[in-house]
């Protein structure tokens, strides 16, 4: 999440619309830089006793957690995809709640909302890139390809925080 508000941070005083404009610019970048993680919701305390429930799970959801499944965590949402789907909702959400004055839309500030969700989204890619092997392996970054880019096994996973410090 703080990566994401930096590289909004960053890309906000290119806004040329008001404060509303670079607030939206801010927040939602801060959103992309956390929504990575939304699939480690599996490693939850009530995770079994709710959602393996209700979906009928056959894992637990530390299980779940730890695996190299398209909805574990460092799968699909730890990829490029989700990025560029991410992306493209936010655009057409703002698409569709400026359709009725279409006339007043400016693309140069869209552009601006979309790389810079598309920025902080990679930026949490990165930082996770360098999860040791023993645990994901790094991310799933071409997902749906079964390769994980990073994971060195050198690293242990509080340099993430070292990473985001220099970022």
């Amino acid at each position: 999440t703080f990566s994401g508000l930096a590289v909004g941070a960053a890309l906000m005083p290119f806004s040329k619309k008001g404060l509303k404009s670079k607030l939206t610019i801010l927040l939602l970048s801060g959103f992309a830089g956390f929504l990575p993680d939304v699939d480690a919701i599996s490693y939850w305390s009530g995770f079994d006793s709710t959602f393996g429930n209700w979906f009928n799970l056959d894992f637990s959801g530390v299980k779940i957690y730890h695996d190299k499944r398209w909805f574990s965590h460092h799968g699909l949402f730890h990829s490029l995809l989700m990025a560029f789907i991410l992306c493209g909702v936010i655009f057409l959400v703002s698409y569709l709640f400026h359709l009725k004055k279409m006339k007043q839309i400016v693309w140069r500030e869209e552009m601006l909302v979309s790389i810079s969700v598309f920025v902080a989204f990679n930026a949490h890619l990165l930082e996770d890139m360098i999860t040791p092997e023993f645990v994901w392996d790094g991310v799933a970054y071409l997902f749906p390809s079964d390769d994980y880019w990073g994971g060195t096994g050198e690293i242990w996973w509080w340099n993430n925080y070292d990473l985001f410090l220099i970022m």
